[in-house]
């Protein structure tokens, strides 16, 4: 979880119809992702999966999306973006990106995020969440219904029991 791919151009994927299997092609834009983000970060998506809305702007603090003197309006259209970004892991069937309006609702919410934001969000989240609006984009495109409440919970329970390594060293990097 802490090692990605970041960059979601099509060309970096070469897709095996026989064996039903998706291989990445360039490691080029690969960037690692410090401990304390990741866990931060993994419990926001938990949060959201969960309905847990406090605790969805509790960790968005502790990732610094916040500064803790924000607006109302804007922490509640920052929450109301990440919970519906977090229904692809709430749904226990499989997520239809084909039929959703995910987009068209975060793009609802932007003025209010733009008219009252007091801080950039972090470095970090620029390039993850480029590789996640792709990867949303070509699961909606391909029109694909995904389990992704039972991958993301699978990966939750690995996540805090994974032996730490040494940032560099990574054996077996996960790449999403």
């Amino acid at each position: 979880f802490r090692f990605m791919q970041t960059d979601p151009n099509w060309s970096n994927f070469f897709f095996d119809a026989e064996k039903g299997k998706l291989t990445l092609l360039d490691f080029g834009a690969s960037r690692e992702f410090d401990k304390e983000f990741t866990d931060n970060y993994i419990e926001v998506v938990r949060a959201a999966a969960v309905g847990d809305r406090g605790k969805v702007l509790q960790k968005s603090r502790d990732l610094k999306f916040l500064t803790g003197y924000e607006t109302k309006v804007f922490e509640e259209a920052h929450v109301d973006a990440v919970m519906t970004l977090g229904e692809a892991f709430a749904e226990c069937q499989s997520f239809d990106f084909g039929s959703q309006g995910t987009a068209r609702r975060i793009q609802s919410l932007i003025p209010v995020m733009l008219k009252h934001r007091l801080t950039p969000p972090p470095e970090e989240t620029y390039s993850l969440h480029r590789k996640m609006a792709g990867s949303f984009l070509i699961c909606s495109k391909l029109k694909a219904a995904i389990p992704c409440k039972s991958m993301f919970d699978q990966i939750y329970a690995r996540y805090f029991n994974q032996p730490e390594e040494e940032p560099g060293k990574m054996k077996h990097p996960m790449v999403a």
